[in-house]
């Protein structure tokens, strides 16, 4: 990844790009650096005629195109239909921290659901992160796959008990090896005690999926449609059809929902369980090696009444820059339709860089500003499996809080055993039809 833009004042947080396909870039109008050594937008040919296939899949992320890659070899014939480009709306604007450490906390997970619940809840996230892991040798894919620390540490509004009781909630959902440290990673700031999370991961999400999508495109039984938006869905006497804005249709025995926010709710009601929240990054020229490679995430201001604690997270991306990396900072978090007017949009991100400075004792430029769409359940635990309703044959995925790249993970080994009529050990502490207390 280069470094191509130009440093910035703060006016960057007000930029407003002007694109002629903003419709179909990403939820929002300034780009995270994911897309910036991209030659072009991962696009293919949008759907020009009526197909039939075993599943069709909507929406082109992280849980689409990991849903379509093990189906695929499963030996179903499968449609992605993208309205944007792969990986163009919240995949694209993700921070791409690949972790078991839930920021709904395992102890709340503990206490709603019980502590069998709460190890399901880490052994998915483990074997999603060694899924990613997998795929990539498998694929041969060059994303900057590392594996890392992960540390989390308190919030100034925070108490150390907390820290404790998590630890002892991670233990008992098998965590194990997550330890308690009380000398700081960092030398810029004491962020002891902090949790070490060993054996985490990153990498850059574009390549990723562009890597996943390639490796199926050379399957005949996989085919992917670009600028293709899914206008309406309607039940036959055995199958479903997906009808297309430019009238085409997708007839398919199964359809996945794979568009972060489900396009059909009218039975569901998957919208009474969870909440849109918007939330920021940023991202600062480093020097290399100047700041220890990890996952950082601070515990959240407590004095917050809402829903979610906003919590500060941040990691490292290695450029190809001789001097330079990247430090990608992300937070500030609010209830969608809260925040609206301008003043209080940039003031999230002037925050969001303060707090940046003030940890890392930073000084280098900002050089991007994004933010992204997060759905979180009420009950700590995204909604992966079929859609509460009549039509059993449609799937959804969504409430990934803010592990959307585990639990997209999660969605497709899910759903593609689901789809095939086989059992999951997960699939009942993530069924989307479960009460809500």
């Amino acid at each position: 990844m280069m470094i191509t833009k130009k440093s910035p004042s703060l006016s960057l947080y007000s930029k407003t790009k002007v694109d002629s396909y903003w419709e179909v870039r990403s939820s929002g109008q300034m780009e995270s650096p994911w897309f910036d050594n991209l030659r072009h937008p991962l696009r293919f040919n949008s759907l020009d005629q009526n197909i039939s296939v075993d599943v069709a899949i909507i929406g082109g992320g992280i849980a689409g195109i990991t849903t379509a890659y093990l189906l695929s070899r499963s030996g179903k014939s499968v449609a992605i239909l993208e309205d944007g480009y792969i990986g163009s709306g919240e995949t694209g604007r993700t921070t791409a921290h690949i972790t078991h450490a839930l920021d709904d906390r395992y102890y709340n997970i503990e206490k709603k659901k019980g502590p069998t619940n709460a190890r399901l809840a880490a052994e998915s996230h483990t074997a999603a992160i060694d899924f990613i892991d997998d795929a990539i040798r498998e694929e041969r894919i060059d994303c900057e796959f590392e594996r890392l620390n992960g540390f989390l540490f308190l919030d100034k509004s925070d108490k150390e008990s907390s820290l404790e009781r998590e630890l002892k909630a991670l233990r008992n959902a098998g965590i194990s090896k997550a330890t308690m440290i009380n000398d700081s990673p960092l030398e810029s700031a004491d962020i002891s005690p902090c949790i070490c999370f060993p054996d985490q991961a990153q990498f850059q999400p574009m390549r990723y999926l562009t890597g996943i999508a390639h490796s199926m495109n050379t399957d005949k039984e996989v085919q992917i449609f670009t600028e293709t938006h899914a206008q309406d869905i309607k039940r036959a006497e055995t199958d479903s059809i997906i009808k297309t804005d430019k009238g085409h249709t997708v007839t398919a025995q199964s359809i996945v929902l794979a568009t972060n926010a489900p396009i059909v709710d009218k039975v569901s009601k998957i919208y009474d369980k969870q909440l849109a929240y918007r939330t920021y990054a940023i991202a600062a020229r480093i020097r290399k090696n100047s700041i220890p490679l990890a996952l950082y995430w601070d515990t959240g201001n407590q004095k917050l009444k809402d829903h979610v604690k906003a919590y500060h997270y941040a990691r490292i991306q290695k450029t190809e820059d001789k001097n330079f990396d990247l430090l990608i900072v992300g937070g500030e978090d609010h209830k969608t339709g809260i925040s609206i007017n301008k003043n209080d949009f940039e003031a999230r991100f002037k925050r969001l860089e303060l707090w940046m400075r003030k940890i890392f004792s930073l000084k280098g430029p900002v050089v991007y500003a994004w933010s992204g769409q997060v759905m979180e359940p009420l009950d700590s635990l995204a909604f992966i499996g079929p859609n509460p309703g009549k039509d059993k044959n449609i799937y959804i995925a969504t409430g990934d809080s803010g592990n959307g790249m585990t639990h997209g993970t999660i969605a497709g080994i899910i759903l593609c055993d689901l789809i095939q009529g086989k059992d999951n050990p997960w699939a009942n502490l993530y069924r989307p039809d479960r009460k809500i207390k």
